[in-house]
């Protein structure tokens, strides 16, 4: 496993802050630049998490290890804040049969990124295992012959969900499984960066200025509209989608390299877990009861989340990813 870095920490809150702010309906400038935001916000998680990507000695040992890191806190969070959610809504939610389902379709709805997660390192491992010692040209085939493939079945996805009721119900678990296979490149690319050693650099204040002004440029002209992967909606051209998801995450990779330490942006973004657990439940609870503005609910929100991360770290170390819960012997 790679050292941890500072700055991909940072990158991480920056993403998970932004995550905050659509939940939020801030707009954080205006459209056109919410657009370009919003192609790097979850791509940015499924970059850092192909960094971290490892195979562990078996197959076993891989999905304990991930059963601990992500499929524990997405069942913990399921029903904590869900419980809270149920005391202000009892009428809404008092049918028994709700609580026992709700970890397959969980009310606190940011956490199908965890589930999506899963999927996508469940399908990266077995690429990576039976490309292993291939040339690179193996897996990067591969890879885009599943992104092309996964695009055309979208195509009729999306018309068929419209008028099939089936389809309609279980959305919520095939556009998870769309966008694993969507966010495989992302894994390939953090791989061969962190093979080739490329995540350890030094250059001065003038190139690290002039690389960024150009990454944000080039994210920018290549955003796309419509690009949710929520609804796995990829945009117009899913290309340009990934030339402005990654132009976004190299250039503030790369400013956050320089800054080094960037405060709450580190901590936001080394317990990014648990602020995805818990920020949802906090907008909601807001909007209900007392609809501020959206950069009050923001404020507030994030402000929460610092209490929040260092109560579920202490009190609940071994459900929020902090600690295994399940060891492998």
């Amino acid at each position: 496993m790679i050292q941890r870095l500072a700055y991909i920490d940072s990158l991480r809150g920056l993403s998970i802050i932004l995550i905050i702010a659509l939940h939020s309906r801030l707009t954080i400038v205006n459209t056109e630049v919410n657009r370009m935001f919003l192609n790097m916000e979850l791509p940015a998680f499924f970059f850092i998490s192909g960094l971290f990507f490892k195979r562990y000695s078996s197959f076993r040992q891989f999905i304990i290890k991930k059963v601990n890191n992500l499929i524990v806190p997405y069942l913990f969070f399921s029903y904590i804040p869900f419980c809270l959610l149920s005391y202000f809504f009892t009428d809404s939610y008092s049918d028994i049969s709700f609580y026992i389902l709700a970890p397959i379709k969980p009310y606190n709805t940011p956490l199908w990124f965890v589930r999506c997660l899963f999927f996508t390192f469940l399908l990266y491992y077995f690429i990576d295992k039976f490309t292993e010692k291939k040339s690179i040209l193996l897996p990067m085939s591969v890879i885009a012959i599943l992104v092309l493939v996964t695009c055309l079945v979208n195509v009729k996805y999306q018309e068929l969900k419209e008028v099939n009721s089936i389809l309609s119900e279980f959305s919520f678990i095939i556009n998870d499984i769309l966008t694993s296979f969507i966010s495989l490149p992302y894994f390939f690319i953090a791989q061969q960066i962190k093979k080739r050693g490329w995540l350890e650099f030094k250059i001065n204040w003038k190139l690290t200025t002039l690389l960024v002004s150009i990454a944000i440029a080039i994210a920018y002209i290549f955003k796309q509209g419509n690009f949710v992967y929520y609804y796995a909606l990829y945009g117009d051209n899913v290309l340009f989608g990934y030339i402005s998801s990654l132009s976004s995450i190299f250039a503030f990779g790369l400013l956050f390299a320089k800054l080094k330490h960037t405060g709450v942006f580190q901590l936001f973004g080394k317990y990014s877990l648990i602020v995805l657990g818990c920020h949802y439940v906090s907008i909601i609870i807001l909007k209900t009861f007392f609809w501020p503005p959206s950069y009050l609910v923001f404020i507030i929100t994030f402000l929460l989340m610092i209490p929040c991360i260092y109560f579920f770290k202490h009190f609940f170390p071994k459900f929020t990813a902090q600690e295994e819960l399940f060891r492998f012997h």
